[in-house]
């Protein structure tokens, strides 16, 4: 078993971040064979950034995602993903910061998630990443919310109370059917 995860939106979105909470809780929560690797432009603040999961029961010979099983999407910019995925991947889509998603093919389930709402209710716009992680472990059963919150703990210090709160809140929203 193998499995591709891509975290793509703009820099300064904590992409690379959630990438390697992701693959913390991933490998050494519950053991699976990982590697996290990420893209950035990191001279400007808002250019293209990814943050790339993969993981599985074998040892990882290629370390790249190809063809993502499922593509976190945090900005428009990051639609020019689609023509990677393929029929029965899954997309989740901020409902703030994507307004177009015609470039994805058929057969592909895209969920549409408020993770920068979410993220603003929790009282800190940048924890939409943080977010993400719980929206994607409750889609996926990857992880408990205790599991993907011990990660965040770990992984993501700063502000433990907050980091709480957001991925509690996209482990409790419940995304509609696909389009």
């Amino acid at each position: 078993m193998r499995q591709e995860i891509r975290f793509a939106g703009t820099g300064g979105q904590g992409l690379v971040s959630a990438s390697i909470v992701l693959a913390e809780a991933l490998g050494v929560v519950k053991d699976y064979h990982v590697v996290q690797t990420q893209f950035y432009d990191g001279h400007i603040t808002g250019g293209k950034s990814s943050g790339d999961v993969v993981f599985g029961d074998e040892k990882i010979g290629f370390p790249w995602v190809r063809q993502p099983d499922l593509l976190m999407v945090m900005a428009q910019d990051a639609v020019r993903y689609a023509p990677l995925m393929r029929p029965g991947t899954k997309v989740v889509a901020d409902d703030i910061m994507v307004t177009d998603i015609s470039g994805f093919p058929a057969g592909v389930s895209i969920y549409w998630a408020p993770l920068t709402k979410l993220a603003d209710e929790v009282g800190f716009r940048k924890s939409a990443n943080i977010v993400a992680l719980g929206v994607l472990s409750r889609l996926t059963g990857l992880l408990s919310l205790e599991e993907i919150s011990t990660a965040v703990a770990s992984q993501a210090p700063g502000k433990p109370e907050l980091n709480r709160r957001a991925v509690a809140a996209g482990f409790a929203y419940a995304l509609a059917e696909p389009i």
